[in-house]
């Protein structure tokens, strides 16, 4: 789930959000396998809702005892693990790829009053500094480190698409090391110009007693500083904690509430569908974002078309949604009736 993206602009990823896979024995019996689908069942729900306390609901503790219910289809793989039995003997295993009912999940979410993040998610470009062999180092693209994995294994649980440096020439005039494991945010910001991103996570990780490690995480996101006290622990637990951090904060900002009796109405006007194609195209984009319960075809016009839709939110969280990729670039709407009318206007970027 890591990528590099260079430009500067906004940016965010499509996720499959509804798989899962876990690995089971070769000879695993209903009960074991209902075992994997609660624990696979249990990251699912993590990861779109984007809060980790959202385990805590009764109502989700119930559901996933009854995992299976929320399947729509599931198939075994291969998998070269081997378990160890109470016997110390080695046990081969096979992989439950696990496809969740997304209308079944945000069902339950909804009946829940837990918010639903949508599988488009703003991508989020990391920069990490560590000194874990004894010399300064900071992660790259191209690398395959335990802090690498860690971060990727994280970040792909929890839905977080990251975004890492491709560490050239220019990234290392426009941020040293020692910037970057002060944590100075301006810097960092500027050396992040060039990165298509919509948030930063910038760190810096250490040794510390025994086999454990130390880190610092802060968040750059719409102008704030969110700084995460000092955690310790193994590798993958404060790279994890770092990466909950984002997911909280996006989740905050992105994930809806989607409650069917608080529908409100928007007049979406789309310039530059010129063809029967773009038409089909806003209208498949349109529908595939989470906010939008319906977009119906208005009018068509000489320089575009409008769509009525129903939105379960407001104005701004759409606006906020609709402002992660570039497919809808905003037109600015000066005339007053524009704005009593609940219009927003755009310019359709066709590929």
């Amino acid at each position: 789930m890591a990528g590099v993206a260079v430009g500067g602009a906004n940016a965010a990823t499509d996720l499959d959000l509804y798989q899962e896979s876990v690995v089971v024995s070769q000879n695993a019996d209903r009960q074991e396998q209902n075992e994997a689908i609660a624990e696979a069942f249990s990251r699912l729900i993590v990861r779109v809702t984007g809060l980790q306390q959202s385990l805590d609901n009764e109502a989700i503790q119930e559901a996933l005892t009854q995992g299976a219910d929320y399947i729509a289809t599931f198939r075994f793989d291969v998998s070269d693990q081997f378990f160890t039995n109470v016997l110390g003997e080695q046990v081969p295993t096979k992989e439950m790829v696990l496809q969740f009912d997304k209308n079944a999940v945000d069902t339950l979410l909804v009946q829940n009053r837990l918010p639903v993040w949508g599988q488009r998610r703003p991508d989020v470009l990391v920069w990490l500094a560590d000194r874990l062999d004894g010399q300064e180092h900071i992660l790259t693209d191209a690398e395959g480190t335990e802090v690498s994995q860690a971060l990727l294994a994280s970040a792909t649980e929890r839905g977080i698409p990251v975004v890492l440096p491709i560490g050239d020439l220019t990234d290392t005039l426009n941020l040293s090391f020692s910037e970057l494991y002060g944590l100075f945010s301006r810097d960092i910001e500027t050396a992040s110009e060039r990165y298509e991103h919509d948030a930063i996570l910038a760190g810096r990780i250490v040794p510390a007693a025994g086999n454990d490690v130390q880190a610092d995480w802060l968040l750059l996101f719409k102008g704030e500083r969110l700084r995460l006290p000092t955690v310790s622990g193994s590798v993958s637990s404060v790279v994890a904690q770092g990466i909950d951090l984002v997911a909280q904060r996006l989740s905050e900002q992105y994930a809806l509430m989607l409650d069917p009796t608080m529908i409100g109405n928007l007049s979406v006007n789309v310039l530059g569908v010129e063809k029967l194609d773009d038409f089909a195209a806003v209208e498949n984009y349109l529908k595939s974002i989470n906010l939008i319960t319906r977009a119906t075809l208005s009018r068509f016009s000489e320089d575009g078309v409008e769509f009525l839709v129903e939105v379960s939110g407001d104005r701004s969280q759409l606006i906020d949604v609709l402002a992660l990729d570039d497919r809808l670039l905003p037109v600015t709407e000066t005339t007053l009736n524009a704005q009593l009318d609940n219009r927003l206007v755009y310019r359709w970027q066709s590929n």
